[in-house]
C-alpha cells in the first residue's frame, strides 16, 4: 500500500490541530452525526423500521452529514466508501457488484425510496452520473441475498438510495470542475397542514475527456490488444467522452393518499469499455427511466396497518451505433467506411402492483405479509438502415419476440420474536417468498436469522438467505429455449456489531464474516446436429469473505477505518489459475477535522490490493492472465458550512496516481484509466 497517503493526511490534519486547539462540546451539531448513527433506524433488511444495530444481517449506512463532510458528488464516490463494493469505470456506467462479485451490476438491486429502479432489459442496478449526492439524504446499503422480501436480482445485496424528498429543506446547489464538469441542482420541500409537496431537480454535464484518459486509450500494447489496432485512429485529441443527464423526483401527500415520481434522461457516448476505430464518431446513447406511483397508507388499527401501491416503469434506449467496413487492402484508418446505424430498444414498461402489512402481535412480535406482481413489456429491438438510399427498420433474427411480455406474481411473509430477560434480548426472523415468472422457474425462497444482544451496545446477528436472478430476454438471443432455470445464491453469514467509549473515543463497529455461493450460469451452445442454439445451464461460484467497518469520533475529530477481505474460487485461464477481476482486499480511511464553528477539513484514503484478469496477449491469438497494479489515492474536501450556506473545494487523487481499474467482461481493453488529479469547486445555499 501507498502508506505517503496517509501520512499527508496525518500531517495536515496534525498541522491544524496545532493551530486550531477550540473545544467541542458533546451537544454539537458535529457529534450529533455518531449519536444518530446508535439511534438509526433503517429500512432496507426487512423492510420495515428497524434499529440499525439490531437489524437482520449486515447493513452500513452513508448519512447526509457523511456526504457533505467527505464531499461526494454522486452515488459512484459514496459506494467507493462501502468496504465490500466491487466495480469497475469504464467512463460510461458502473458495472461490478458486491462481496467480491462482479459483472454487470444484476445482483444488486436498485431501490430509490424503496422502490424498484432496475433497468427491464438487463436487470442492472444502472449507475451512471444521475445520482447526484445533493439528490440524497442517505444510502443503505444491505449486503447478501435477500430475494425473500424483494425478489429477482437481491442475489448479493440491496442499495436503497433515500432522496431528499419530504425532508423539510430547500436549498440552492451549484458545482463547477474541470473537463467541462457542472451539476445544478434545486431541492425545494413544503408543507401545509396534512398537505406536503416535495421537489428535487438536477442537471449534470461533463466533457470527461482528461489528457490522462484520452492518451491511454491510444496505447495499443497497454490498453486495447485488439486486431483493431492497426486501423484505429491513434491521435490523442480524436477522443470525445461526453455526458449530460437530468434527473427529477417529486412526491404529493395528503393525509394517508400519496403519489410521486422519478425521472432520469441521460445522453452520453459509450465510454471506453469497447476498443472502437475512433472515439470521435463514437456510440452516441440516449436513455431514461420514469417511475411513476401512488399508494395509500391504511391503518385498520393501532396493530394492523399496511400499504397498497400501484405503479408505472417505463424505460427506452435509443443508441447511434457506429458500424465500420473495412474495404479489402486497407492499411490505415483513413480507409475505412464508417456510419451511424440508429438502434432503438424500447419503450418497455411495467405495470405494478405491490401490497404489504404489517401486524403487531405484541410488543415482542410481528407480522409482515404482502404481495407483488407485474405485468412487463420489453419493447423490441430496431435497427434503422440504410439501402439504396431507403431507410429500412427491421428487428435481428436474434431477438426474442416471444419473451417480450411476461408477468410475475408473488407472496411474502416475515415474522420476527424478540424475547427479552434482564437486559438481553434474543430477536428470531425467518421469512418465505413463493415467486412465480413467465420463462424461468418458480421458486420458495427462504431467509432466516437470529439477532442476540447481551445489552443495547452489541449485537450478534446469523443470517442465512437464498436469492434469485432471473434471465433477461438477451439471454434469450438466437436460443431455442422455452425457458431458463433461474441464477441462485445462498449465503451464510454472522455479524457482530458494537458500539463503545475507550479514552473518551467513541466507537461503533460493524464485522462480518460470510460464504456465498452463485449457481446456474448460462452458456451458449450450438447443436451440431439440429443446427440451433441451446442454453446449457452450468457452473458455480463460491466466496468466502470477511468485511469490518469502523467508525469512530472524539472531540474535533471523527472517521472511519473499513477492511475487507475475499477469497473466491480461482478460474483457470491456460495453465494458470487465478482469482480474477476482484482485489482480495481492499483497505479504506476517512477522516474529517473541525478546524472552527464553521471550518472542516476531510480526507478519504482507498486502498485497492492488485487484481487479475484475463486479457489479450501481445501478437497472439490467445489469452492470459494480466496483473492490474495495486494502488492508493487521497480525495480531500475542504469546506464552509453555517446554517445557511457551504461552500468547498474538492480535490480528486490529490497525489495525481495512474491507477486503474481491470476489465471483468471482457479479454479487451485490458484496463480501465481512472481520473487523475483535478479540482472542484461546490456551494449551497438553504432557504
Amino acid at each position: 500500500m501507498n502508506f505517503r497517503c496517509i501520512s499527508v493526511i496525518a500531517v495536515i490534519y496534525v498541522g491544524f490541530s496545532n493551530a486550531q486547539t477550540q473545544s467541542v462540546e458533546q451537544g454539537s451539531l458535529f457529534s450529533l452525526a455518531f449519536e444518530e448513527l446508535l439511534e438509526l433506524e433503517v429500512s432496507v433488511a426487512a423492510k420495515k423500521s428497524e434499529p440499525w444495530l439490531s437489524s437482520s444481517g449486515t447493513v452500513y449506512v452513508v448519512s447526509r452529514a457523511d456526504i457533505e463532510s467527505y464531499g461526494w458528488r454522486d452515488l459512484k464516490e459514496i459506494l467507493a466508501s462501502i468496504p465490500n463494493m466491487d466495480y469497475f469505470y469504464q467512463w460510461s456506467w458502473l458495472p461490478g457488484g458486491q462481496r467480491g462479485f462482479t459483472g454487470n451490476m444484476s445482483g444488486t438491486l436498485m431501490l430509490i425510496d424503496g422502490r424498484e429502479v432496475q433497468n427491464l432489459l438487463a436487470n442492472e442496478a444502472f449507475i451512471m452520473n444521475n445520482f447526484p449526492a445533493a439528490r440524497i439524504e442517505r444510502v443503505e446499503v444491505l449486503q447478501g441475498p435477500n430475494s425473500t422480501l424483494y425478489g429477482g436480482n437481491a442475489t448479493q445485496g440491496v442499495i436503497n438510495v433515500i432522496t431528499r424528498l419530504e425532508q423539510q429543506d430547500n436549498e440552492l446547489f451549484l458545482l463547477g470542475g474541470e473537463v467541462g464538469t457542472r451539476h445544478a441542482h434545486l431541492l425545494l420541500n413544503h408543507k401545509e397542514n396534512d398537505l406536503s409537496m416535495s421537489l428535487s431537480a438536477s442537471y449534470f454535464e461533463s466533457k470527461q475527456d482528461y489528457t490522462q484518459v484520452k492518451e491511454f486509450v491510444m496505447n495499443t500494447s497497454e490498453f486495447s490488444r485488439s486486431s483493431k489496432d492497426p486501423l484505429r485512429n491513434l491521435d490523442p485529441e480524436a477522443f470525445r467522452n461526453d455526458e449530460q443527464n437530468y434527473t427529477l423526483d417529486g412526491k404529493l401527500s395528503y393525509q394517508d393518499v400519496y403519489m410521486g415520481a422519478n425521472v432520469s434522461r441521460a445522453k452520453n457516448v459509450s465510454g471506453i469499455e469497447a476498443v472502437a476505430y475512433d472515439y470521435v464518431t463514437g456510440d452516441d446513447s440516449r436513455r431514461g427511466y420514469e417511475n411513476y406511483y401512488v399508494g395509500k397508507a391504511i391503518t385498520v388499527s393501532p396493530k394492523w396497518q399496511g400499504t397498497v401501491e400501484l405503479s408505472y416503469f417505463r424505460e427506452y434506449k435509443e443508441k447511434d451505433r457506429l458500424t465500420t467496413i473495412v474495404p479489402e487492402g486497407a492499411s490505415r484508418y483513413q480507409d475505412l467506411i464508417q456510419y451511424n446505424e440508429r438502434e432503438d430498444i424500447g419503450p418497455s414498461d411495467r405495470v405494478r402492483l405491490n401490497t404489504q402489512w404489517q401486524y403487531q402481535i405484541s410488543e415482542q412480535s410481528d407480522v409482515i405479509f404482502g404481495y407483488d406482481g407485474w405485468r412487463t413489456v420489453i419493447g423490441r429491438k430496431v435497427k434503422y438502415r440504410e439501402i439504396d438510399g431507403q431507410i429500412t427498420l427491421f428487428t435481428p433474427a436474434e431477438w426474442a419476440k416471444e419473451k417480450e411480455k411476461s408477468k410475475k406474481h408473488a407472496l411474502y411473509g416475515q415474522y420476527s420474536k424478540t424475547l427479552n430477560w434482564d437486559n438481553k434480548s434474543l430477536k428470531l426472523s425467518t421469512g418465505l417468498r413463493y415467486n412465480q415468472q413467465d420463462f424461468t422457474n418458480s421458486a420458495y425462497l427462504p431467509r432466516a436469522s437470529v439477532v442476540y444482544q447481551n445489552d443495547d451496545t452489541q449485537a450478534v446477528k446469523l443470517t442465512y438467505g437464498e436469492a434469485f436472478r432471473p434471465p433477461t430476454i438477451f439471454e434469450f438471443d438466437l436460443v431455442v429455449d422455452d425457458e431458463l432455470e433461474s441464477q441462485t445464491m445462498k449465503m451464510t453469514e454472522l455479524n457482530w456489531s458494537k458500539s463503545f467509549i475507550y479514552n473518551d473515543i467513541q466507537f461503533a463497529n460493524i464485522a462480518a464474516l460470510y460464504h456465498m455461493k452463485a449457481e446456474n450460469f448460462y452458456e451458449k451452445i450450438l447443436d451440431p446436429i439440429q443446427g440451433i442454439w441451446q442454453t446449457r445451464i452450468t457452473g458455480k461460484h463460491s466466496i468466502y469473505g470477511f468485511e469490518n467497518q469502523l467508525k469512530f469520533q472524539m472531540n474535533n475529530w471523527q472517521g472511519q477505518f473499513s477492511y475487507r477481505y475475499v477469497k473466491p474460487d480461482d478460474e483457470e485461464i491456460g495453465a494458470q489459475r487465478q482469482v480474477l477481476n476482484v482485489p482480495k482486499y481492499k483497505i479504506k480511511l476517512g477522516l474529517v477535522y473541525r478546524l472552527t464553528d464553521s471550518w472542516r477539513i476531510a480526507g478519504f484514503v482507498d486502498h485497492w490490493a492488485a487484481t487479475y484478469t484475463e486479457a489479450n496477449l501481445l501478437n497472439t491469438g490467445d489469452t492470459g492472465i494480466e496483473k492490474v497494479e495495486s494502488w492508493a489515492t487521497l480525495n480531500m474536501h475542504i469546506f464552509k458550512q453555517t446554517k445557511r450556506y457551504s461552500y468547498g473545494v474538492y480535490i480528486e487523487n490529490v497525489f495525481d496516481e495512474e491507477y486503474f481499474h481491470s476489465n471483468g467482461r471482457g479479454t479487451s481493453p485490458v484496463k480501465y484509466p481512472q481520473a487523475p488529479r483535478n479540482l472542484r469547486f461546490q456551494f449551497s445555499y438553504t432557504f
